[in-house]
């Protein structure tokens, strides 16, 4: 028998042989991925700035091997683009140091890179990052400046049947609004800062005149906030908000100071110091000039679970706040002295994946109203007590389904479900959250989700006089409601059209020929639970209210081709009286909206819409109809110039031909965008002109009551933004 050509031995060499070359390749492949990792050549050359951030005129120093040293002269230096190799020096003969730019090097983030040329050939040495501080010493700086002016003026008016004068008659104004804000860090500090002042000619459109009348300074500070924040650390002052408690204090806002410690991995601490009102100008900085006005807010949080932040918090909020008789610069209220002092503990917690959520609230605040001379007037006032009350709330949500394939992978469902309660005694108030005391709620939402189309339905109870006094009323109100959207073209589809293109039907595009739906209805039942005895309360049988409230609201809107578009919205209402003596007091209301919008050409656009109401009083079998109408058109002539047009009249009368009522308005509008030469680029303006008529006609044959009026103006106006 013949000897096979390969042996055993012949078999092993080739096996050892293909081993080794295994072994050489899987080094050399780890070598390549290691010289990757660690660069062409890290050793070679090292950067003592590569980890931190330089200042612009800093010099940058490198250390040398002995081999790359002896070919130094070899050696090429690149700051992002540019070659500084003639910056180069040489203090020692392992070291090289390469000056900064006349200028300093640029701020911001870019690479150094080192090169070695041998023989016209350039390889990589070495390349590290290169991080510059701005001049300020910031790591990075960036400015957001704003500036908007605007002037207007009434030059003509014509009046008619009487009609009162507008108050621009005849006057021309400006306004203007300028804000500044810079961002900034160092050193792992966040740092920010902004502002922004508002100005009027007139000092009627002053920002605090409602406050300061005559004295209210034309051009003022409306707000500002200064911020230093290092990690979870944060202080700021200015115009901020604080208070995460419902019940106590909730994002007030106003003038102060605040701070948010992060006192260990798993506690947190919010301080605030705050005004007791809005305010404005810059005659109160720091909002804490007075001590009766402030509010105080202290927030201690602690995440109960470390592990998994946001699975369980606790939080316990105090709140020290007092107000005395001022009005903000922007209300017109008439305001009382008040004084809140409270302690609230909060519970929040989510798990399952975030499938169930929930938040438990308590909060015990004692309120008075102090002695106030304002209100006395010199008089003698019955002191109010103070109360110390207690107000809790509870909600629970839970993800029932989550993208559950209950009628197939392709229409995934959703289902979530709210669960709400809350209870505010009698006399309950803080200064820092907004509760309706004396006040029982429960809420229940359900809301689900299937191929597009979104159902929700909701049922509130709520009842007051909590402390049942038999001499008060105790009004009970049910509240039940359900909304249903439809998204009907992505339902009907292209494919569904025989007039689509094959494109659309391929991409899946909407049908335009069907109307995105919803429907909405509400029912709304007010009815007292108790019958006071009306010699100790002097509340009658007809006193007790007992109402029905019905609504029902269907919008349809259609997007079609070419950009037109159709709208239908339909509203009926019915109040359902069932007080005694007054069961016959009820109203029917059935209203009708269409608007419609035609694109006529690529500039030119029209809109449509058309009103049609019918309310019914059941009492007095009268009958009063509403029509009205608007026409608008946009002409867009060219980049610069566009025009506007707008036509508005409206109609009543009634079944009795008691009353009858028409109004009719007409706008021209011109406007003009054009350019003028700026620092840096060229400031954008836009001037417009304005023609209007406003007329009124109404006739009540019941008082014989005439008014016809009709108001002519022309106003012209300009604005500009500067940044």
């Amino acid at each position: 028998m013949a000897r096979p050509p390969c042996t055993r031995r012949t078999l092993r060499r080739w096996a050892a042989g293909a081993a080794a070359l295994l072994v050489q390749g899987v080094q050399g492949a780890q070598a390549v991925a290691d010289q990757a990792v660690a660069g062409p050549d890290a050793a070679a050359v090292q950067a003592g700035f590569a980890e931190r951030w330089v200042a612009p005129d800093e010099p940058l120093a490198l250390r040398l091997d002995a081999d790359t040293a002896a070919a130094a002269s070899a050696l090429r230096f690149f700051v992002g683009a540019g070659d500084v190799s003639a910056l180069v020096r040489r203090p020692a003969p392992d070291r090289i140091e390469i000056a900064p730019l006349a200028g300093g090097w640029a701020p911001g983030e870019t690479e150094l890179v080192v090169w070695r040329v041998a023989d016209g050939q350039w390889s990589e040495l070495a390349r590290w990052p290169l991080r510059v501080r701005t001049a300020a010493g910031f790591e990075t700086s960036e400015w957001q400046p704003q500036l908007e002016l605007q002037a207007g003026s009434r030059t003509g008016e014509r009046l008619a049947g009487g009609a009162p004068a507008t108050p621009r008659a005849g006057r021309a104004d400006g306004t203007g609004r300028a804000a500044l804000g810079w961002t900034g860090t160092r050193d792992g500090w966040q740092l920010q800062a902004q502002a922004n002042v508002a100005g009027a000619s007139q000092r009627v459109q002053a920002l605090r005149f409602a406050q300061l009348q005559d004295r209210a300074p034309k051009v003022d500070l409306a707000d500002y906030r200064l911020a230093a924040g290092h990690g979870r650390h944060l202080l700021e002052i200015g115009h901020l908000s604080h208070g995460s408690h419902p019940l106590l204090a909730q994002a007030i806002a106003s003038r102060g100071l605040g701070a948010r410690l992060q006192l260990a991995p798993a506690l947190d601490l919010t301080v605030a110091a705050l005004n007791g009102r809005q305010v404005a100008g810059g005659d109160n900085l720091l909002g804490l000039e007075d001590r009766r006005q402030r509010s105080l807010v202290l927030t201690l949080g602690a995440e109960l679970l470390p592990a998994s932040p946001g699975a369980l918090r606790a939080e316990l909020s105090w709140l020290d706040a007092s107000q005395v008789a001022e009005a903000g610069f922007d209300t017109g209220e008439v305001p009382d002295a008040e004084r809140s002092r409270g302690l609230g503990l909060r519970l929040l917690g989510s798990g399952f994946d975030g499938r169930v959520r929930g938040e438990l609230a308590w909060a015990r605040s004692r309120f008075v109203n102090p002695f106030d001379p304002l209100l006395a007037l010199g008089g003698e006032l019955q002191p109010v007590r103070a109360a110390t009350q207690d107000a809790h709330q509870a909600e629970l949500q839970l993800e029932l389904l989550r993208q559950a394939a209950v009628f197939g992978a392709a229409r995934p469902l959703d289902l979530a479900l709210t669960l709400r309660h809350e209870r505010a005694a009698p006399l309950y108030r803080s200064l820092g959250a907004f509760v309706t005391a004396d006040q029982a709620l429960a809420r229940v939402q359900l809301q689900a989700a299937l191929a597009g189309a979104q159902l929700q339905l909701h049922a509130v109870q709520r009842h007051d006089n909590l402390a049942r006094i038999a001499t008060l009323l105790r009004n009970r109100t049910d509240e039940q409601g359900a909304t249903l959207a439809l998204p009907l073209p992505a339902w009907f589809g292209a494919a569904g059209n025989t007039g689509a293109t094959a494109a659309d039907v391929e991409a899946g595009a909407p049908s335009p020929w069907w109307p995105a739906a919803s429907l909405s209805w509400q029912r709304v039942h007010q009815h007292a639970l108790n019958e006071p005895e009306p010699e100790a309360s002097g509340i009658a049988a007809t006193h007790r209210p007992d109402q029905v409230n019905r609504n029902v609201q269907l919008n349809l809107q259609w997007t079609l081709p070419q950009g037109w578009a159709l709208g239908y919205a339909l509203a009926r209402s019915h109040q359902d009286n069932r007080q005694p003596g007054r069961e016959t007091a009820d109203f029917r209301n059935l209203s009708h909206q269409v608007s419609l919008t035609a694109p006529i050409t690529d500039t030119l656009r029209a809109t449509l819409a058309l009103t049609r109401s019918r309310n019914l009083s059941v009492e007095t079998a009268l009958v009063a109809w509403t029509t009205g109408g608007t026409l608008g058109v946009d002409w867009q002539a060219s980049e610069r110039w566009a025009l506007a047009a707008q036509l508005s009249n409206n109609r009543s009368q009634d079944s009795l031909d008691n009353a009858s009522a028409r109004s009719l308005g007409v706008q021209l509008q011109s406007s003009w965008r054009f350019e003028l030469p700026g620092p840096g680029r060229p400031l954008p303006v836009q001037a417009f002109v304005r023609v209007s008529r406003q007329g009124e006609r109404s006739l009540d044959r019941v008082f014989d009551q005439r008014i016809d009026q009709r108001i002519d103006g022309v106003d012209v106006g300009l604005s500009m933004s500067f940044f």
